[in-house]
């Protein structure tokens, strides 16, 4: 009989096995390793203790970024003018909305031990499907649909040759990048697909308390994408595939399944950010998304979601996203060339990358002594 899949335990900060599953190679009933004597007892008082200490290690963990993100805003009001004025802030959130909502889905992809590579690409797609359906017959709703329904098309197709046919991740969203990119193109004649509605522009401009309702969008996508990862089986599948296939496997975890669905939800979120882009850029053209390729994937190493899988989560992405807009947002104020910005960004992802695997490398190093 295949265990319940929904009694995987665990969190996306610190993925766990529950503490008496069944070890490959042992006897039915032999006890584990480090459980406390007479496993059959009750004691909901220790576990609950135990549950808590638990989560708050984990919000340790997710907030450890933001020391970091307050003392770039202090150097920065320090060394620039206007950085805390109530204009710039809006305009940092609403430069860094498309980013952010994409990086929701690149982190659900990187929980797994996955990368997608295509995002940029699937934003230019789903944006171009969008504006054209909209400006050829008018119909807002509809061209929104088509939008949504060509990421998450993409995205399922990558993840049935990732998860079913099982192709490294790193080459498939790589030419899932060319391909995507260069059919936009071809169907669109490289040109930019314009006008869209007013309307439809205004949403990325115009909003309660003068926040565009752009960045209020992605402010409520976090909020339920944080809800689905820590408090539903999905996200709890998501976070053991990540931290170990075999055990997630063992415990009934459907891996080709969840592998799957991480990248359709990716190409979902992707063609979201490829339709709040087409509002702020009043069109849509196929190489819109390419540059952000980088800061998305960016925005999730630098809040602190490991790449081989198991642990971050979306309060580290956007902690991450808020990091970089002010940073790129700061250097313009301070009249750095793009290629400085380049060269600052890149450093300031190697850092975080590096200081997330030293202390890996010191449990290692400690372990060969």
């Amino acid at each position: 009989m295949r265990p319940d899949p929904h009694r995987v335990e665990g969190s996306a900060a610190e993925p766990s096995t529950a503490p008496n599953a069944a070890v490959p190679g042992a006897a039915p009933n032999a006890a584990v390793p480090g459980a406390a004597a007479g496993a059959g007892d009750a004691r909901p008082g220790r576990l609950a203790g135990l549950r808590d200490r638990t989560r708050h290690v984990g919000w340790l963990a997710d907030l450890a970024m933001l020391p970091a993100l307050i003392l770039l805003i202090a150097v920065l009001s320090v060394m620039t003018d206007g950085l805390l004025t109530s204009s710039n802030l809006i305009n940092v959130l609403s430069q860094s909305a498309v980013v952010a909502i994409a990086a929701i889905g690149a982190t659900f992809v990187i929980l797994t031990g996955g990368i997608d590579l295509s995002t940029g690409s699937v934003i230019g797609a789903s944006g171009v499907a969008g504006a054209w359906i909209i400006t050829s017959s008018g119909n807002l709703a509809a061209g929104i649909a088509a939008a949504l329904c060509t990421g998450v098309v993409i995205g399922l197709l990558v993840g049935v040759v990732v998860a079913k046919v099982n192709v490294v991740p790193f080459a498939v969203t790589l030419a899932a990048l060319y391909v995507v990119s260069g059919g936009t193109t071809l169907l669109s004649h490289g040109r930019t697909i314009a006008p869209v509605p007013t309307g439809f522009i205004r949403f990325s401009i115009e909003g309660p308390g003068g926040v565009p309702y752009a960045v209020w969008l992605a402010v409520g996508l976090y909020v339920v994408a944080q809800v689905v990862l820590t408090r539903t089986a999905w996200g709890r599948r998501v976070v053991h595939v990540g931290a170990n296939v075999e055990v997630a496997r063992i415990s009934g975890v459907n891996v080709v399944r969840t592998r799957t669905s991480v990248y359709a939800v990716a190409g979902l979120f992707s063609a979201i950010a490829g339709v709040v882009l087409t509002s702020g850029l009043a069109g849509a053209g196929a190489s819109m998304g390419s540059p952000l390729l980088l800061n998305i994937v960016g925005a999730v190493v630098l809040g602190g979601t490991g790449l081989s899988g198991g642990r971050g989560s979306l309060l580290r992405t956007g902690i991450g996203v808020l990091f970089l807009g002010f940073l790129s947002n700061g250097m313009s104020l301070l009249g750095l060339q793009s290629f400085d910005q380049q060269i600052v960004t890149g450093s300031f992802i190697f850092l975080a990358a590096a200081a997330y695997g030293f202390p890996r490398w010191l449990r290692r190093r400690s372990a060969r002594a």
